[in-house]
């Protein structure tokens, strides 16, 4: 699988890139771009390593907002406009490309996220000072399979203190009242994906996305927990490849 770096304000992104196709995926709290390979190999894309994670430069980042700007453009420099996938914090960003640079934006794909992502304070407060023990009851909470959770918790462990940063970031988004209101309304093509175990992001955050998105379709996935792309990766694939199928006759001209 290889690799491409966009230069954004001296920024380097680094995206690995699979089977061509105009889908950009944006990887959760403390992950990065391989968390997406299943899906590259099989329905193509490429999958950013947010700044500061994987192979990326380093960026102040001081929201979600800032994370958006640049994913926004990188996808304008390299694709012009593309399908958003976001899991978890990447769906807070897509969320947010969508929001505040609608222009790159034909469609949508939110998985395992919300409009609020609130953290546990314990959480939070258990990262700083009881880093390793912590990022291991997170990746036990990230997975419905305890050997995945188990072999992923390396990941958490070795990036905790970004795994941090990031979940500080979740923990102030916040979009609840604005859909609420009314006053955001997306209205692109838009899947939403859940694990049916998922203890992060409940299905509930999943339906009320559904509720509030006129154009969307929502796919829970059984005896899957948050970490859903790798738990389940053939249903997973299979609900991103049918809504893929349908798209073109949803889109209005001006995204085609």
């Amino acid at each position: 699988m290889e690799r491409t770096e966009i230069d954004v304000d001296a920024v380097k992104l680094s995206f690995l890139k699979g089977k061509e196709a105009e889908i950009v995926y944006i990887h959760g709290s403390g992950c990065d771009a391989t968390l997406w390979e299943k899906q590259l190999s099989d329905v193509g894309g490429y999958a950013v390593d947010l700044p500061n994670h994987g192979e990326s430069c380093k960026a102040e980042i001081r929201d979600i907002d800032d994370y958006a700007y640049f994913v926004a453009k990188a996808i304008k420099k390299m694709l012009g406009k593309a399908i958003v996938a976001g899991h978890s914090l990447g769906g807070a960003v897509a969320q947010k490309v969508y929001l505040n640079h609608s222009k790159v934006v034909k469609g949508l794909i939110l998985v395992g996220t919300g409009v609020r992502l609130r953290v546990l304070p314990e959480v939070l407060e258990g990262l700083k000072k009881r880093p390793e023990d912590t990022a291991r009851v997170v990746s036990r909470y990230a997975f419905a399979d305890e050997k995945l959770a188990e072999e992923f918790s390396k990941v958490f462990v070795e990036r905790v203190g970004i795994l941090r940063k990031d979940l500080l970031l979740c923990d102030k988004f916040d979009l609840l009242e604005r859909f609420r209101s009314g006053e955001i309304v997306i209205d692109v093509p838009t899947l939403i994906i859940v694990g049916e175990k998922d203890m992060l992001t409940p299905v509930k955050y999943s339906e009320f996305l559904k509720r509030h998105i006129p154009n969307s379709e929502m796919v829970v996935i059984p005896e899957a927990g948050h970490m859903v792309m790798l738990e389940k990766p053939g249903e997973f694939n299979g609900a991103i490849k049918e809504f893929l199928k349908n798209l073109v006759d949803h889109l209005p001209p001006e995204l085609l």
